[in-house]
C-alpha cells in the first residue's frame, strides 16, 4: 500500500544528512514523500552573502530532493537562527500536515541540541498533536492523525535509538543528494563524516553495511 511521508528539516540540508537513505528507500518502494524546510539557511556560509545564500540554498534543496526522487518540497522561509516559533508557524505546519496527510513524520530528534533543530523538533510535535482534532480552524484542511513519528540525527548522534534502516543500497543516492548542497560542502566536506557515521551505524546494527538510525516518538501500535 502506498503511504505519504513528511520529512521536516530546520535547514535545507538536514533531511539528506539525517535520513536521505531512508527517503530514497521509501521512494523506491513506491511511497510519496514531501520535504518541509523550515528556515532559509541564510546563516550557513562564511563566504556567501546572506542576500544571495537563501536563494542558493533553496535551489540546492530542490535539486537534492530530486536526486532522491522527491518532487514535493515546501519552504516555511523562517529566519535562520531561530529563537522561538510563533502561532502562525504552527498553523502553517498544521495546514501542511492536513493537506499531505502523512502516515509518518520524520523530524529532528529530541536529543539534537542545535538551537534551530530543538525549536523545529518542538514545532513539529506541537503541530502533529494539534493537526488531528477539530480545533485550530485557522489552519485549513480536515483533521489528520499521524500514526508514526521518528526523530533523526544530525547535530548530535542519538544515544538510544529504537529503529534502524539498512541504506547500503541507497547511500550512493544519499551522497549525491548531499553533494547538491555545494554552498555547504565548499567550506567543509562533511559528506565524508556522514559516510563514516553510516558505516558506524551499520557496524553497530548489523555488523556490516551502512545504516541510519531513528528515535521512535510514536508508532502505530502505541497510539
Amino acid at each position: 500500500m502506498q503511504n505519504n511521508y513528511l520529512f521536516i528539516g530546520a535547514h535545507p540540508d538536514d533531511i539528506e544528512f539525517g535520513c536521505g537513505g531512508t527517503v530514497a528507500k521509501l521512494v523506491k518502494a513506491g511511497h510519496l514523500c514531501t520535504f518541509l524546510i523550515a528556515t532559509n539557511g541564510d546563516q550557513g556560509s562564511h563566504s556567501i552573502p546572506k542576500t544571495q545564500l537563501a536563494q542558493i540554498r533553496k535551489q540546492e534543496a530542490i535539486e537534492a530532493a530530486k536526486t532522491l526522487g522527491v518532487n514535493d518540497v515546501r519552504f516555511l522561509e523562517l529566519p535562520d537562527g531561530l529563537t522561538h516559533f510563533t502561532f502562525d508557524d504552527k498553523m502553517a505546519m498544521i495546514e501542511l500536515i492536513r493537506e499531505t496527510k502523512p502516515y509518518a513524520v520524520f523530524t529532528h530528534s529530541k536529543f539534537d541540541h542545535h538551537p534551530d533543530h530543538e525549536i523545529i523538533h518542538k514545532l513539529s510535535i506541537a503541530a502533529i498533536k494539534s493537526a488531528h482534532g477539530p480545533w485550530f480552524k485557522e489552519a485549513q484542511g480536515s483533521p489528520h492523525f499521524v500514526k508514526e513519528i521518528y526523530g533523526y540525527e544530525v547535530w548530535n548522534p542519538i544515544n538510544e535509538y529504537q529503529m534502524s534502516q539498512d541504506i547500503s543500497s541507497f547511500f550512493e543516492l544519499k551522497d549525491s543528494a548531499l553533494k547538491q548542497h555545494k554552498s555547504q560542502i565548499q567550506d567543509y566536506p562533511y559528506t565524508e563524516a556522514i559516510k563514516g557515521l553510516a558505516q558506524y551505524r551499520g557496524a553497530m546494527v548489523k555488523g556490516k553495511g551502512l545504516a541510519e538510525v531513528f528515535e521512535v516518538l510514536r508508532t502505530e501500535f502505541l497510539c
